[in-house]
Formats: C-alpha cells, structure tokens, sequence
C-alpha cells in the first residue's frame, strides 16, 4: 500500500469511533488522536475525521475553523450513530469544503448506542472500516 501523510482524528464519548479511528490509523501508519486536545495537522495529505451522533457536534465544529488546504489536502469522512446517518457526516462535509479542503466522496458509517438502544461496531464493521481506510489511502496516494 502507498505511503501518504496521514492524520486520524475523532470525537468518541461513547467508544465507537474511536474503535474506528483504532482499525484506520492501523492501516494509515499513525496515531489516532482525539480532538481534544488535538495538534493541528500541518501538511496532512489525507485526514480521517470521525465522530458519534447524528449531528456535527461543537468541538469538531471548532477544529474544522482551524483548517485550511495548507494543512490538509483531502479528508475522509465517518460516523458513528445508532441510525447510520451520514447527516453529520454531510454537515462535517460542508465545514471543511468551505475551508478548501477536499473530501472524498466515500464515507463509512458504523453503529453505535444511543439514547433508545443500538450496539457498538462489531468484528465486521471493523472489517469494513479497514477496507474502507484501504480504499481512501489508495484514492489519494493515486492523485
């Protein structure tokens, strides 16, 4: 697989995206790293962004007004929520085209609890997700 500059960055209150980000950073070849308190990645050829919930939640909101495209060229895009909503990741989507930075059209949503019940990411949806970092890496490295 082809080496790139990469960053995995997510919000997990409840655990799900962070076994996300765990199986991407894996395949990308760096750390995961919580948004808070995150550095602000400089250079970053792709960005693995992810979060929990069917909305953009504040604190990504925020790191998203501290990026431009000299810090990161592409961002790949996931979620996690019990209804497998890819409404965050729309809103998510928005905030960071709108500081010029380029995002992949393939997103990846996995399940996650919620307030009415759903389950954590299972061996399979783990599976998925590192298929799906596959897929990204690979789309970027060929740009």
């Amino acid at each position: 697989m082809a080496k790139i500059k990469a960053r995995v960055h997510y919000v997990s209150p409840k655990g799900a995206a962070e076994a996300i980000a765990e199986v991407i950073a894996r395949e990308a070849g760096c750390p995961k790293e919580a948004l808070l308190p995150a550095y602000l990645p400089v250079g970053t050829t792709l960005m693995f962004l992810g979060g929990e919930g069917t909305k953009m939640d504040k604190t990504t909101a925020e790191f998203l007004k501290s990026l431009n495209k000299d810090r990161v060229v592409y961002a790949a895009l996931y979620s996690c929520n019990p209804k497998l909503s890819d409404a965050a990741i729309l809103q998510t989507k928005a905030g960071l085209e709108a500081q010029g930075i380029k995002v992949l059209d393939k997103t990846f949503t996995a399940p996650c609890k919620g307030f009415f019940g759903g389950k954590m990411p299972s061996e399979d949806d783990l599976k998925a997700a590192k298929a799906w970092a596959i897929e990204c890496i690979e789309q970027v490295a060929g740009n």
